[in-house]
């Protein structure tokens, strides 16, 4: 007993030696360990932990933390430096130069944590798993590989989240990880999982229930444009009326008003306007609809006399006063005019509506127009009313009450009265489509929300916008692919070409082989079939079918894939009224999808149907052929449009005029220039002199002084 406590006390004593048995014990443990003896050093470390915890709990970390040796555990070695690094704290300055010469200081101590830290970060790292990465965050609270450790297990944690894709998992996600880099987009989808799960059936009472329920969520406007698309499905005045009545504080009440306003009078008159008011007295528009009324039936032309312009009834009579430098056709109750220089609008009586005071005025949307005077731009209501005040750079097209605006070269987004919603940060900004726009930061686009929310990071080339349900086609960097309104790949973007959503499929385009993937990003049709120059141009779905190209020849597949013609044509026109234009060798014709030949191979050139009727070419000459493969307009003239409205503007060796489909001439093969101006009228031109042709009797409702002699310009 004595020996062994004398043995104890001389070991302390002699702690500060290089001899002496504690001291040769230590170096005796750091040599073996030195000779890869790990059973006899791991021994010698152990009986020094209670005196010399710093160096001997280094030894230990450095053996459990070696693969070499059955000791190997990286929890032990972990636990085994911070305990030395402890202990090594509470040493003073004579005992850590007594340590350091045994190779044990605060250099070698913190180099072992590093080295055990990156050991275990590698094997987490490996696995990747968040339950490891939970582990390793908790365990090496000090490891340089922690943040690393934590940006990765956020990652995993919201891919997670995304594939279950309900509101409880992102709630867990946004409950368990509050300050991730994905918290952002993980409230955005969480709010669109609520609104998804709330209307699963998508009937009336569930948006009706949605919008009581969350009426701070972003997609309550979602839910009361459903409500109308629901509300009205036939688009009738009823429809109209019953919805007013039933949601009068829903947004799309103006539309449904002037909707309805608009089944009323699809033919302007007094007598349908006098029904519509006595229906609906309390039409909110009343303004707009007196405005109407004093010119219910008054339809009226551009003219121009002595270089000015103004304005003709369907009698050629002048209604308004030829003395504006132009004038553009009615809509809606309007057209714009300028006069000295500036621009606005006059009603049908020829007042004005829009002052005379602008330097450009821009076309009604959402019932306001753009107007801009002295580089300074704001916006008017359908009555004049400058209603945005004129303090915006440019203000642009309003998209459910927003439009984008900017001030010092920045970009935001106001509402209808000017006041700024989305604040200016923008180098560009978009019209919104579908509650989302596309915004632009340091050249590079990205998303927002209404709220003015960034859902998409600025991280592409180019975005589309959400044109087609809510996904956009995306390009960085050469490559192209589709995002959903989160910025998730749908696709991935590393496409040579994808093309819009036609028939629910996109075409994709890698390496000269095409395929069709859905909006889920899945293939449809695998990328089976060849690409050339011409296949981005008409290689998109129409009427649900697709031209391919297969060993040099076109064919067609339907929305399955299913071929519908075989690939062995020269080229192929596109699917209309039953018929599809093909081309055998050097002629064309026209096949039904059913492989039945309707045309014989004979034209130069043949193209789609429109109403019923394509236009087909022979030695430089264009006919017209029926639905049924009949000829009924044999190849003679130099030039044919495709018929509109039912008629046709043919060209001929003297000039341009107008033919039915049957081939008889309206209007004669006399003109420069014929274009239709609505039904029943065409405009014609000879020089820089034009006039308006009835085309029930071929005579001038008017034309231009000089009109019909040869032009001295």
């Amino acid at each position: 007993m004595n020996g062994v406590l004398r043995g104890w006390t001389v070991g302390v004593l002699l702690a500060g030696c290089t001899t002496g048995s504690f001291a040769g014990r230590l170096e005796k443990a750091f040599a073996a360990l030195g000779q890869y003896d790990y059973f006899k050093a791991k021994e010698l470390f152990t009986k020094e932990t209670g005196r010399q915890p710093a160096a001997a709990w280094y030894g230990l970390s450095v053996i459990t933390g070696r693969a070499d040796n059955p000791f190997f555990h990286l929890d032990s070695s972990y636990t085994a430096i911070r305990r030395s690094m402890e202990a090594y704290l509470l040493l003073d300055g004579r005992a850590k130069v007594r340590l350091a010469k045994l190779g044990v200081d605060s250099a070698s101590i913190h180099a072992q944590w590093e080295h055990v830290g990156s050991l275990a970060w590698q094997q987490v790292a490996a696995m990747s798993r968040v339950e490891d990465y939970e582990r390793f965050i908790a365990a090496y609270a000090g490891s340089s590989m922690v943040p690393q450790a934590i940006e990765r297990r956020n990652e995993l944690a919201f891919a997670q989240a995304r594939e279950a894709n309900t509101a409880a998992a992102y709630r867990a996600f946004l409950d368990r990880y509050p300050d991730a880099g994905e918290a952002m987009g993980a409230r955005s989808r969480l709010q669109e999982a609520v609104f998804r799960e709330a209307v699963p059936q998508g009937t009336v009472a569930q948006y009706e229930a949605f919008i009581l329920d969350h009426p701070e969520s972003p997609h309550v406007r979602d839910a009361q444009d459903m409500l109308f698309e629901l509300a009205t499905p036939n688009k009738t005045a009823e429809e109209y009326a019953a919805f007013i009545h039933r949601y009068p504080e829903n947004p799309n009440v103006p539309d449904a008003w002037r909707s309805m306003y608009a089944s009323y009078t699809k033919v302007l008159s007094v007598q349908h306007i006098t029904r519509f008011l006595k229906d609906h007295p309390d039409y909110p528009f009343i303004g707009e609809l007196m405005n109407d009324y004093k010119v219910a039936s008054l339809v009226l032309y551009p003219f121009r006399q002595g270089g000015r312009w103004g304005y003709i009834d369907r009698d050629g009579v002048e209604r308004i006063k030829a003395e504006f430098d132009f004038a553009e056709a009615f809509a809606q109750g309007q057209a714009q005019v300028a006069m000295d220089g500036r621009n606005g609008s006059v009603n049908k009586l020829g007042n004005p509506v829009i002052p005379l005071v602008y330097d450009d005025v821009l076309d009604y949307r959402e019932g306001l127009a753009t107007v801009e005077l002295n580089g300074r731009q704001g916006a008017v209501d359908r009555n004049g009313k400058l209603v945005v005040p004129l303090e915006f750079e440019e203000v642009g097209e309003f998209e459910h009450g927003l439009a984008p605006a900017s001030q010092q070269g920045r970009f935001g987004y106001i509402d209808g009265t000017g006041k700024l919603v989305v604040p200016f940060t923008f180098q560009g900004a978009m019209r919104f489509h579908h509650g989302l726009a596309v915004v632009a930061l340091e050249d590079q686009r990205g998303v927002i929300n209404a709220h003015g929310e960034l859902v998409v990071p600025c991280a592409f080339d180019w975005v589309e916008g959400y044109m087609y349900m809510h996904l956009s086609r995306v390009r960085k960097d050469g490559h192209m692919g589709i995002i959903d309104r989160f910025g998730a790949e749908v696709l991935a973007v590393e496409h040579d070409h994808v093309g819009p959503f036609k028939n629910g499929l996109a075409l994709v385009i890698d390496q000269g082989k095409c395929g069709y993937v859905d909006t889920k990003g899945q293939w449809v049709i695998p990328q089976r079939y060849e690409a050339n120059a011409l296949t981005i141009g008409m290689g998109d779905f129409h009427n649900g079918s697709a031209r391919v190209l297969s060993g040099g020849k076109w064919g067609m597949v339907d929305t399955l894939g299913n071929i519908m013609i075989q690939p062995q044509y020269a080229n192929i026109g596109l699917l209309e009224s039953g018929l599809i234009p093909v081309k055998r060798k050097n002629k064309w014709g026209y096949i039904k999808p059913s492989f039945a030949n309707v045309v014989e191979a004979r034209y130069d050139q043949a193209w789609e149907l429109h109403e019923g009727y394509g236009r087909v070419e022979s030695a430089g000459r264009i006919g017209l052929v029926d639905s049924l493969g009949k000829e009924v307009v044999p190849p003679t003239y130099l030039g044919l449009s495709d018929c509109t409205g039912g008629i046709l503007i043919a060209r001929g060796e003297q000039g341009s005029g107008v033919i039915d489909p049957a081939g008889n001439v309206l209007i004669p093969l006399q003109y420069d220039t014929v274009s239709p101006v609505d039904q029943g009228l065409v405009k014609v031109t000879e020089g820089n002199r034009f006039g308006y042709l009835r085309l029930a009797d071929g005579v001038f409702l008017w034309k231009e002084e000089g009109f019909g002699t040869p032009s001295t310009n």
